[in-house]
């Protein structure tokens, strides 16, 4: 386990970023808050991913560690899973390679994160099920500007498309809804190991660690603020136009049927949603 000096931890899983990485690694070095550490982990990249990366590792050697992994072609959530199991921090910050971080994003969200943490510490007990300050899983996400591979804004805010104005009034939105994108979050310790170790039902890291805070009696915050660029082209693991689809729009394809079974199996075993309950979300929140 590597001890992380600073308050937050970034994490990086890299694979065959070569074409975008720079970019993302300059946007997060002139970030307006300093006290993050970045953790890399690469999948086996063929290309200068790493070369790019262990550039930045000698522009700034005490804020730069590469993790030597033996295993390769983790795939995207199990990469960022072995990073989180591996990093020791007091908050977390997962990372894509390929999009560009707004000066403040750091800022911004670390500011969102310590108004939680006090609102936590003044609540009565018994609202937070008589739970300690520092056992309380928090996870704070932002908006994010969607745009091309040469960075063109194509929408000012994704928020839109996730309904998290839906997901403020009616939080059980999440099971049946991406409502938290990886790459905006921050999460505290106490959301790292509620979500330690990850389910063999759970299919991507980020949906993974938002179901263990709600589940599990967390707070998850969602600012406004579009605080990233998020690049959508051919190589994204999940974009922007997948996460629009309507239920009905994906219901009828076939992947989307394998999904549907694959977070109704994930909720009942995990969280203890029946799939009377989860049908039901589905129905009603596709209307929205």
């Amino acid at each position: 386990m590597i001890k992380n000096n600073y308050k937050i931890a970034v994490l990086l899983a890299t694979y065959n970023g070569g074409k975008y990485i720079w970019e993302q690694l300059e946007s997060l070095f002139q970030q307006s808050c300093k006290q993050f550490h970045l953790y890399v982990r690469d999948d086996g990249s063929s290309d200068d991913t790493m070369k790019i990366v262990e550039q930045f590792h000698g522009m700034f050697p005490d804020r730069v560690t590469i993790l030597k992994d033996s295993q390769k072609h983790r795939g995207a959530a199990k990469s960022f899973m072995y990073l989180l199991e591996n990093v020791d921090s007091e908050y977390y910050m997962f990372c894509d390679q390929d999009d560009i971080w707004m000066l403040e994003k750091i800022e911004k969200t670390l500011a969102r994160m310590k108004e939680i943490e006090k609102a936590v510490a003044n609540a009565p007990k018994e609202v937070m099920g008589g739970t300690a300050e520092k056992n309380v899983p928090i996870l704070v996400a932002t908006d994010l500007g969607v745009v091309d591979e040469q960075l063109n804004l194509l929408s000012e805010s994704f928020n839109k498309d996730l309904k998290i104005d839906v997901f403020r009034k009616h939080p059980e939105l999440i099971s049946v809804r991406h409502v938290v994108t990886g790459c905006t979050m921050m999460f505290n310790r106490a959301a790292k190991l509620a979500a330690l170790p990850m389910s063999p039902r759970a299919t991507m890291h980020d949906e993974w660690v938002a179901l263990c805070v709600h589940f599990k009696g967390g707070v998850i915050s969602i600012l406004d603020d579009a605080t990233i660029l998020y690049r959508q082209h051919t190589s994204n693991t999940l974009g922007a136009d997948q996460a629009r689809k309507g239920f009905f729009a994906r219901a009828i394809a076939r992947a989307g049927q394998k999904q549907f079974f694959q977070v109704a199996k994930l909720l009942h075993k995990d969280f203890g949603l029946s799939y009377l309950k989860f049908l039901m979300y589905k129905i009603l929140y596709s209307w929205f």
